[in-house]
């Protein structure tokens, strides 16, 4: 069966200009002209042009795709040693897509913090990211924390008030204590804060930092920079 150069166009999903563009890259050949001259491919002209837009698809260039067709006896072995170069070159773009990513949502964390952007450009990004999560986890710990210490104080409490046992109350409220006293100083360690007026980031002494109102994203504390007391944002410490 043979094919028109439009037949075979639609039949692969391109245009007459692409399958004219192949053919005077040497890619695609005609088996055969019509009396009017016309170009006519086969099921084999069909078959190459298949696998040309595969492998336009798979992102090699025309020079490749044309190295592995012309190359039947070791089309197999040149075809994996262009794939794979394909494929690191594909993870070197994915790097810089998700280094620009971290990047952009660096820089929204900055902004919807109210903080003044690093002087220096090329600052970490991964850095700040690193912290980023850092924070994240310290706020879930904390949640975690607070309702294994609730679940201990109801628990020993009604067991004392129904069964008359205060021995577990009389131990559970010293433990949660204590597990309530190191998810504080780790919170501390891990957390800072961001001045509203001058933009710096200053991590305040613990008792302040202790005893200090704050909401679920600020903190009531005295900026050691420029002195303004006033809720500041929370962020991660470096």
């Amino acid at each position: 069966m043979s094919y028109s150069t439009g037949e075979i166009a639609e039949l692969c999903g391109v245009t007459v200009r692409t399958v004219q563009y192949y053919d005077r890259a040497g890619l695609l050949k005609p088996e055969s002209f019509s009396e009017g001259g016309r170009r006519e491919y086969g099921e084999n002209g069909l078959k190459t042009l298949q696998i040309i837009c595969m492998y336009k698809q798979l992102g090699l260039s025309l020079a490749e795709i044309k190295e592995v067709i012309s190359n039947e006896g070791n089309s197999k072995k040149i075809l994996l040693s262009v794939l794979a170069e394909r494929e690191r070159t594909l993870d070197e773009e994915i790097k810089r897509k998700l280094s620009a990513r971290d990047s952009i949502k660096a820089i929204r964390g900055y902004l919807s913090e109210g903080a003044a952007m690093p002087k220096n450009t090329f600052f970490d990004v991964r850095t700040i990211m690193k912290g980023k999560r850092k924070q994240i986890a310290t706020y879930v710990a904390m949640c975690v924390v607070g309702v294994i210490a609730d679940a201990i104080i109801i628990t020993t409490a009604v067991l004392w008030g129904i069964k008359g046992w205060w021995i577990p109350f009389a131990v559970g409220m010293p433990c949660t204590l204590a597990l309530i006293a190191a998810m504080v100083a780790v919170a501390y360690r891990n957390l800072a804060y961001v001045c509203c007026e001058c933009g710096k980031k200053f991590r305040p002494k613990f008792f302040e930092f202790f005893f200090s109102k704050h909401t679920p994203k600020t903190r009531k504390l005295t900026c050691p920079h420029c002195g303004v007391k006033n809720f500041h944002t929370e962020t991660y410490s470096d």
